[in-house]
């Protein structure tokens, strides 16, 4: 079991490590923006003391981004919690919806957002070419080696 909790600073070396190794963090781009993870909000899903889940987000003007979605157990609840709990603090925010971006390549998101009521809304054609700009480390190739050229932007009216 986990609880779901407001990011604490004894959460972040944990988040950062993750956000490394997953996302060649700390700096993430969606949509053209360049986001330092460091700075952001969220929630941790915590077990027996530790970080096996985390949510990160940036609200502005009636809208909440997840930056970053992130579960270290699949198929534990952790993500859908996290989503939802994300929803809670957007709509207590004033938010009128969530959204995020994945890329083209990642079809295994694309399934657990669509199954957590997010709608793909807009696909941003070429989009990686501009985040590249940003962040040059991105790579040419994502998941089964698919070329990483698109976003995806799902959303959630809360």
């Amino acid at each position: 079991m986990f609880a779901l909790v407001p990011i604490a600073p004894e959460h972040r070396a944990t988040i950062d490590a993750q956000i490394a190794a997953s996302w060649s963090g700390p700096l993430i781009v969606s949509r053209g923006v360049l986001h330092d993870t460091r700075e952001q909000e969220g929630f941790a899903a915590v077990a027996d003391g530790a970080v096996v889940g985390f949510v990160l987000y940036h609200i502005a003007d009636g809208e909440c981004e997840l930056t970053v979605l992130e579960s270290m157990c699949e198929k534990q609840g952790i993500g859908g919690a996290l989503i939802h709990t994300a929803a809670e603090a957007a709509k207590k925010a004033g938010c009128r919806r969530i959204w995020l971006v994945t890329t083209n390549d990642n079809t295994h998101a694309i399934r657990f957002y669509q199954r957590r009521g997010l709608s793909l809304c807009a696909v941003h054609w070429d989009a990686m070419d501009e985040a590249r700009v940003l962040k040059p480390q991105i790579p040419l190739l994502g998941e089964d080696d698919i070329p990483l050229r698109h976003e995806f932007e799902f959303e959630m009216r809360i």
